[in-house]
């Protein structure tokens, strides 16, 4: 029991960490001249968060182990583009987000059904506030 709580804590640490550097005028400010790549992937997840409450929502693209995979990998692959250099300011705290989802989505793997469901909706949740922070930072209101 004690493992499965420091892994939460270190999860929702992580992604704490990740929404201060977001909130970081500087790491803000490199995000608003990001690649066109960046701005592409804020704007099509802020569709998708539209279009979830109109029945053009698609469960299998954001659930189920596949499906949050695929999530991570297009932050991992978008904080790339944003952030390409290794001394760029808030790179290596949101990397360790990602790194600290990849580790809890590997946990989940292998959890019975009705266990590695209550994982993934954990995940799902977090998934959610790194995503909304990022397309906030990318594309302010």
């Amino acid at each position: 029991m004690v493992a499965k709580k420091s892994k939460a804590t270190l999860l929702a640490g992580a992604l704490a960490v990740a929404q201060k550097v977001l909130a970081n005028e500087e790491v803000r400010r490199r995000l608003a001249e990001a690649p066109r790549g960046v701005i592409d992937w804020a704007t099509k997840k802020r569709a998708e968060r539209r279009a979830k409450g109109h029945g053009r929502f698609d469960p299998t693209a954001r659930f189920g182990q596949k499906g949050l995979e695929r999530r991570v990998e297009s932050i991992a692959e978008t904080l790339a583009l944003a952030f390409p250099s290794a001394d760029d300011p808030g790179r290596e705290e949101l990397t360790q987000a990602i790194v600290r989802l990849r580790l809890a989505l590997a946990v989940a793997k292998p959890l019975p059904l009705v266990r590695r469901r209550q994982a993934h909706l954990r995940i799902d949740k977090e998934l959610d506030v790194l995503e909304s922070a990022l397309v906030d930072a990318v594309l302010p209101k």
